[in-house]
């Protein structure tokens, strides 16, 4: 009788689970793939090798690692970026999330992951205009009955320049993944006070020249790459805020020196990642605080 009751419950949890029409990745206590965006609630939408979509929590908690060869490294929960691999470690949670105690990336999929969002940035302003005029479209059609007619017109070209747009976006993604390697054109670094995410107007100077070195190149050849970093003292959270404000500060004075948005890569904030000094002292922990400027010469694009 036990058996059978066992047998009973085995084939109902079977069917529950059926009807709930949850890939595989959802029940693995880890899986491969790839961000495909980001979500306002700290979720993040994850594209597994099974061809699945799952929302994926990242907390405080998680662990997140990049791999460089055998070695990893902390990295900080704004590397995830869409079009990144990552491989997630954890347990299928309430909700329907994956809750994520462990984020693993190599380090060749991230500098491709930020290619892609620099290289995509136009297309995906091009789409958000034409989502625009579709809106504008319907609430003409809404308001004038007689109009119907060539505004449904209106919106089948919109449509048609939508899917073009996506088909480049698609072919551009496929060429960057592809890419072996960049050529370093240049780089500077600016360093920043105990606390602070100004940039300091002695390496203005610098960044301006960075610039123009970067304007006398094929505008389709080239990306902007900033990162910026923090010294490993203070809270993680205070660390991983504040070397995001000053790649965001320095990308400010970039785009104001006249480097157009579609040429720089999305600024990362990296946490006390890669310490280039020691914190023991303050000449190290100057060192720690700063943000890399690199101009980068993508293969793939300037070499067609």
């Amino acid at each position: 009788m036990e058996r059978k009751h066992r047998r009973q419950g085995f084939i109902l949890a079977s069917v529950f689970v059926a009807s709930l029409g949850m890939s595989s990745a959802a029940f693995a206590d880890h899986f491969h793939g790839v961000i495909f965006q980001q979500n306002d609630d700290g979720t993040l939408m994850v594209r597994s090798d099974d061809m699945s979509n799952v929302i994926v929590l990242v907390s405080d908690s998680t662990k997140v690692k990049r791999m460089d060869g055998v070695r990893s490294r902390k990295a900080s929960a704004a590397s995830l970026i869409p079009g990144l691999r990552i491989e997630v470690s954890g347990d299928y949670g309430a909700d329907n999330h994956f809750v994520a105690e462990r984020v693993t990336f190599k380090k060749s999929d991230e500098r491709i992951a930020r290619a892609i969002q620099g290289g995509l940035a136009p297309t995906d302003m091009r789409t958000a205009a034409n989502e625009k005029r579709l809106d504008q479209g319907e609430q003409v059609l809404r308001q004038q009955g007689t109009a119907l007619q060539r505004q449904g017109q209106q919106i089948a070209t919109n449509d048609a320049k939508i899917v073009a747009t996506a088909g480049l976006a698609a072919a551009n993604a496929a060429r960057i993944s592809n890419l072996d390697d960049y050529n370093v054109i240049g780089a500077t670094t600016v360093y920043f006070a105990n606390g602070r995410s100004t940039v300091p107007s002695k390496y203005k100077d610098q960044i301006r020249d960075l610039v123009a070195q970067a304007k006398g190149m094929d505008m389709r050849g080239y990306v902007v790459q900033v990162q910026g970093y923090a010294s490993a003292v203070g809270s993680e959270a205070l660390n991983d805020r504040l070397s995001s404000e000053r790649a965001e500060a320095v990308t400010r004075v970039l785009q104001q020196a006249g480097v157009p948005p579609t040429n720089l890569v999305t600024p990362a904030g990296m946490g006390t990642s890669q310490q280039v000094a020691s914190n023991k002292t303050a000449k190290g922990q100057a060192e720690n605080r700063r943000v890399v400027i690199t101009l980068l010469q993508n293969k793939g694009i300037s070499e067609k």
